[in-house]
C-alpha cells in the first residue's frame, strides 16, 4: 500500500471525534455518504463489525500507590478494606522552649486538623450522612531525630518529597503509643484536636535543640474516611506543644505530609478495584477470534503478512467493549455514579506501553440513559471504549499479541447526562461541574463483569475496492 494511503488513514483518525455521533447513530450506507460529503474519498468506507462472546484469558488486580504526597487536602481513617494513615514531617529549632518544656510537669502536645468544609458542605455530598460520630482507636508512631544547629534542619529540607515518600514505604520505628478519640464531624465543624499520649510527650521533653519529627497517625478500625485540609492550604494542620501553661504554646505547621495506604484485604485474583488509590485491573482477551471475525468480514487474511507486516488496510475509528455489570457487591460512600477509566496496552518500538483511552461521547445515548462507562448507576451494562488498543492490535497483529486493557475507578460523576464530559462554563458565565473533584474511596467487584462473555463493536475505515 502506498504512503498516500497511510497519510489519509492518519487524517481519518484526526476526524474521529467529529465522526463519533454519526458512527454511533447511523447505518453503514449513511456513514459512507457522510464521509463523501466531507470531501473524503468514496473508496473509503466506515463499517461496523461486532465480535461476540469474547472471554478473557487472564484478569489480575494490581495494588495502587502506597504513599501519596498531601497538598491541599488529605484523608484519614478506613474504608473498603483500606486504611489511610497520615504522616506529618516537622523540622524546627528552639532551644529555649524545649528547655522550658523539659522541666514542665504540665507539658502536653496535640495535633489539630481542620475539616475540609468544601467537601462536607458540597451540595452533592449526602448530607443525611452527617454528623459522623465514632470512637477512633488511634495508633501513633514517631521518629524523632535531634541535632544541634540550623544546618541539621536545612539538611532535612533538602530531602525531596519523592525521596521522602520512598523512605516512608519502609517505615520502621520502635516508638509507638495507642489512644482513643471521640470524633464528631458535622457540616459546620471547623477542627478536631488529637491530644497526643504521655509517651510521646516524654520523648519531646528530651528533644532539642534542633528537632526533626515524623509523626504517623492511623485509625485502621475507623468506620469512615475523614477529609481534612493539608499543609498547602489556608487551614494547614498544626502541631501544638505546651510547656508550663496554656499561654506557653508553640504552634508548628508540618512542612510536608503524606498519606500511607495500608491494604487490609488485597487479593490479586478477586478482581476488586478501589477508588482513589490508583488500584487497577488488567484484563487480557485472545486476539484469534477478533482476527477471524475480520477475515470473515473482509474476506482477507488476518493477520497481514506482507512487507513489514504493518496492516494499514483499515483503521479502527472507534472500538467499544460491551459487558454486563452488577453493582450488588460494590461499596461507595458518596452515592454518586463513578466513571471507569480505561487504558490499552500497545506496542511501541517493540516495547509494551500503556496508553490511556480517550472517551468519545454518544450524545443521543447519554441524553436518554446517561454515560455507559459508569458503575453505581442505573442499568446492568458497562461499555468501555478501547479504540487505541484495537487499532494497534489489528495494525500489528502479526506479532501474535493478545488484546490487553486496564480499568480503574475515576471520579464521581455529578452530571450523568451531560454530553461534554468535562467541566465548562455556559454562555452566561456559569460554571458547570460534571465531575466531583474528590475521589470516592469506593470498592467495586468486577468479578461478574469479566467472568462473562463480552461483545466488541468495531467501527472501521477501509479502502478496499478502490484504487491503490
Amino acid at each position: 500500500m502506498k504512503k498516500k494511503n497511510i497519510a489519509l488513514l492518519s487524517f481519518l483518525v484526526a476526524w474521529a471525534i467529529v465522526l463519533t455521533a454519526c458512527l454511533f447513530d447511523s447505518s453503514d450506507s449513511s456513514l459512507s455518504s457522510w464521509l463523501s460529503d466531507q470531501g473524503l474519498p468514496d473508496s473509503y468506507k466506515v463499517q461496523m463489525l461486532t465480535v461476540n462472546d469474547l472471554t478473557p484469558v487472564s484478569a489480575k488486580t494490581y495494588a495502587g500507590n502506597s504513599v501519596f504526597a498531601v497538598e491541599s487536602t488529605m484523608v484519614f481513617g478506613s474504608l473498603a478494606g483500606l486504611s489511610h494513615d497520615v504522616v506529618f514531617d516537622f523540622a524546627f529549632i528552639d532551644s529555649s522552649f524545649l528547655d522550658e518544656m523539659s522541666d514542665a510537669d504540665s507539658a502536653a502536645a496535640a495535633i489539630v486538623l481542620f475539616v475540609d468544609k468544601e467537601f462536607y458542605n458540597a451540595k452533592r455530598f449526602p448530607q443525611d450522612s452527617l454528623p459522623y460520630k465514632e470512637t477512633l482507636d488511634l495508633k501513633l508512631e514517631w521518629i524523632l531525630d535531634n541535632g544541634q544547629k540550623k544546618s541539621f534542619i536545612d539538611s532535612v529540607g533538602k530531602v525531596s518529597v519523592s525521596d521522602w515518600a520512598e523512605e516512608l514505604k519502609e517505615w520502621k520505628t520502635d516508638n509507638s503509643a495507642d489512644t482513643s478519640y471521640e470524633i464528631s464531624i458535622g457540616a459546620k465543624d471547623s477542627l478536631v484536636r488529637f491530644d497526643l499520649p504521655a509517651a510521646f510527650v516524654e520523648d519531646m521533653k528530651k528533644a532539642g535543640p534542633a528537632c526533626h519529627l515524623q509523626l504517623r497517625i492511623s485509625a485502621s478500625e475507623a468506620k469512615h474516611v475523614y477529609r481534612f485540609y493539608g499543609p498547602v492550604s489556608n487551614y494547614p494542620p498544626e502541631f501544638l506543644m505546651r510547656s508550663v501553661s496554656d499561654t506557653a504554646v508553640k504552634r508548628l505547621p508540618p512542612f510536608r505530609a503524606s498519606n500511607i495506604v495500608v491494604y487490609d484485604d488485597f487479593c490479586e485474583d478477586c478482581l476488586v478495584v478501589r477508588g482513589g488509590v490508583l488500584e487497577s485491573l488488567v484484563v487480557e482477551y485472545p486476539s484469534e477470534k477478533i482476527l477471524e471475525s475480520l477475515s470473515d468480514f473482509y474476506g482477507d487474511a488476518f493477520p497481514f503478512d506482507e512487507g513489514d507486516s504493518n496492516d494499514v488496510r483499515q483503521a479502527v475509528v472507534l472500538a467499544q467493549l460491551n459487558l454486563v455489570r452488577d453493582d450488588a457487591d460494590g461499596l461507595n460512600e458518596l452515592g454518586l455514579p463513578i466513571q471507569v477509566v480505561v487504558g490499552s496496552f500497545i506496542d511501541s518500538l517493540g516495547e509494551e506501553v500503556r496508553r490511556m483511552e480517550m472517551y468519545k461521547v454518544n450524545r443521543k445515548q447519554v441524553a436518554e440513559s446517561g454515560h455507559p462507562n459508569m458503575v453505581f448507576y442505573d442499568g446492568d451494562s458497562l461499555s468501555l471504549q478501547v479504540t487505541y488498543g484495537l487499532r494497534d492490535l489489528i495494525n500489528q497483529a502479526k506479532n501474535g499479541r493478545n488484546f490487553k486493557m486496564m480499568v480503574r475507578l475515576g471520579y464521581p460523576v455529578l452530571q450523568d447526562k451531560d454530553s461534554l464530559y468535562a467541566d465548562y462554563k455556559t454562555e452566561d458565565g456559569d460554571s458547570v461541574k460534571v465531575f466531583f473533584k474528590y475521589f470516592d474511596y469506593a470498592r467495586y467487584d468486577f468479578g461478574k463483569t469479566f467472568s462473562q462473555p463480552a461483545n466488541l463493536k468495531l467501527w472501521l475505515a477501509t479502502k478496499r475496492g478502490g484504487e491503490e
